[in-house]
């Protein structure tokens, strides 16, 4: 299959973007000028890469290709109290260039168009029951805003033109090449030797190892392929939650060192007593979709690589 794709330089792109080609797909990279390619340097020249900031017309692409999938992955992502400039910029990058992409995509008769959502657009709360597809939701932020509101455009665009749309609400990927996020940082904190100051890590989230997380999207491919159906959604992650405090045991133990991560250091955040757990009952039932990747096992893959690069 032709399949184009929107922030394959990322990383849950990058690692898509390895699966895709072992499977044989064909595959158009959009991506910035600026982007940074370390994830995929190995894989550059497998890829048909094209700038949307210096393409003078998006459709040239679809006339070239007869494009069968688009995956967008790419995001403007501020977590707090973005600046009027900052907010212009996610209204851009998060809704106006999917809506376009999407259009386009439309007029060539594109077979589908899978986007990516997140587990923020949920209400979040002390919950005792698993968040599912049903969970009201109450934006975390001002980007979790633009994720629905180009999720709602896609809706649009399924019911009144022939193209399918599946979102896939991701819940805490972690892995290889990941950003600078919570388990990354903790992991480099044991493998230099460095003290780290965190909150008390009580909030509890469904942490998906990265290599589930591009199941679920070859999972869709064949859903849009095999299926009949306009729109649908899903939740992806793991019904298992663990704290900050959890993982770092395990990853103490995984290093075989002393813990040096001293909790409770930094003032905690409105997210300290969250406890969030996903219900993938839908993606099991209609993509056949289940995490497979223990949350001890997800971090011995991460921590081996990052001792690897560091070490």
């Amino acid at each position: 299959m032709k399949i184009l794709i929107t922030g394959g330089t990322g990383f849950i792109g990058s690692h898509l973007v390895e699966r895709l080609l072992k499977e044989k797909h064909e595959l158009i990279l959009l991506k910035n000028s600026f982007s940074n390619t370390w994830r995929i340097k190995s894989i550059l020249k497998k890829l048909q890469i094209y700038e949307i900031d210096r393409l003078d017309n998006l459709e040239s692409i679809f006339k070239k290709y007869r494009i069968d999938i688009v995956i967008h992955l790419a995001a403007k992502y501020l977590k707090q109290d973005p600046s009027f400039l900052e907010i212009k910029q996610m209204n851009y990058f998060n809704i106006t260039v999917p809506t376009q992409l999407l259009d386009i995509a439309s007029k060539f008769k594109v077979k589908g168009f899978i986007n990516t959502g997140t587990f923020f657009e949920y209400k979040l709360d002390n919950r005792k029951k698993p968040i599912s597809e049903r969970s009201p939701k109450n934006p975390y932020n001002y980007y979790t805003v633009t994720k629905i509101a180009f999720e709602e455009i896609l809706k649009y665009y399924c019911v009144n033109s022939k193209i399918k749309g599946v979102t896939l609400k991701l819940f805490s990927p972690y892995g290889e090449k990941d950003n600078e996020k919570i388990i990354p940082i903790i992991i480099k904190s044991f493998i230099q030797n460095k003290e780290l100051n965190l909150t008390k890590g009580d909030q509890k989230l469904s942490f998906t190892y990265i290599d589930d997380i591009v199941d679920a999207y070859i999972e869709a491919i064949d859903f849009i392929n095999k299926k009949k159906f306009e729109y649908d959604n899903f939740n992806i992650g793991s019904n298992q939650s663990y704290s900050i405090k959890q993982l770092i045991k395990i990853i103490s133990r995984i290093s075989r060192k002393k813990n040096i991560v001293n909790l409770g250091q930094i003032k905690s955040t409105k997210d300290e007593k969250i406890n969030i757990q996903c219900d993938y009952g839908k993606a099991k039932k209609y993509l056949n979709w289940r995490p497979k990747t223990d949350v001890t096992s997800g971090l011995g893959k991460t921590y081996k690589y990052y001792f690897n690069a560091l070490v």
